[in-house]
């Protein structure tokens, strides 16, 4: 993983190896759930597409960018337990849960955790007995290819 400075500019690390990065730990929390997962409109997620992606400022200053990803994917019988298991698998890599929260849509369940690492990316997953999404943000880098377009 890629490790940030707090107190100093964010690295220079390549768009690419960011991107896989964050695309990859999409892949292996989408299959750990399992199902299908797509984009909003509809689009078969497929970690091993990287072209289009293109780096946003929100990492607080001017000179830094991260990638993002948003799928939805099938229901759950147990958003408790699917929410615990990512949590037990991604912890091995670092990540520990900084949020978690249940919420209710008519009589649908679901649970919204998030995921952090120290090098700032982040996971927001949520698990539901109706649908379910994951939300990647990536480390932060300040290659000046992060405004580009991955080709």
């Amino acid at each position: 993983m890629i490790s940030t400075p707090a107190d100093g500019p964010a690295p220079q690390t390549a768009p690419l190896d960011l991107l896989n990065q964050m695309l990859g730990l999409t892949d292996e929390l989408a299959r750990l759930q399992g199902g299908d997962w797509t984009y909003e409109n509809g689009v078969v997620f497929d970690p091993a597409r990287t072209t289009g992606y293109r780096g946003t400022l929100s990492c607080g200053d001017d000179n830094s960018r991260r990638f993002s990803v948003l799928i939805f994917g099938p229901g759950v019988p147990s958003p408790e337990d699917a929410t615990a298991a990512a949590a037990k698998h991604l912890s091995a890599q670092g990540f520990a849960e900084t949020n978690k929260f249940d919420d209710r849509i008519d009589r649908e369940r679901y649970v919204i955790q998030t995921l952090s690492h120290p090098d700032g990316t982040t996971i927001v997953y949520e698990a539901g007995t109706d649908k379910s999404s994951i939300d990647v943000h990536s480390a932060c880098s300040s290659h000046p290819g992060m405004a580009e377009r991955t080709p």
